[in-house]
């Protein structure tokens, strides 16, 4: 993924698509990212937001518990 698009996810929130461990696609505003789950093993349909984590070549989709679970 390249670090513009990468910067665009950053904070958006979207919904796991596949999980091919270890690795989650998530879709967010129409487009299918490539992240990391944190916690792994998120099932599809699962709300999450995408941050940019500088340590890892991925972004970080973490299970949202607020507005887009809604």
């Amino acid at each position: 993924m390249t670090r513009g698009m990468t910067e665009w996810a950053d904070g958006r929130t979207g919904r796991t698509v596949t999980w091919p461990a270890p690795d989650a696609y998530v879709l967010v505003d129409g487009v299918l990212l490539r992240t990391v789950p944190e916690p792994p093993g998120l099932p599809p349909g699962t709300p999450v937001t995408v941050r940019r984590d500088r340590t890892r070549p991925l972004p970080v989709a973490r299970e949202d518990t607020g507005a887009a679970a809604e």
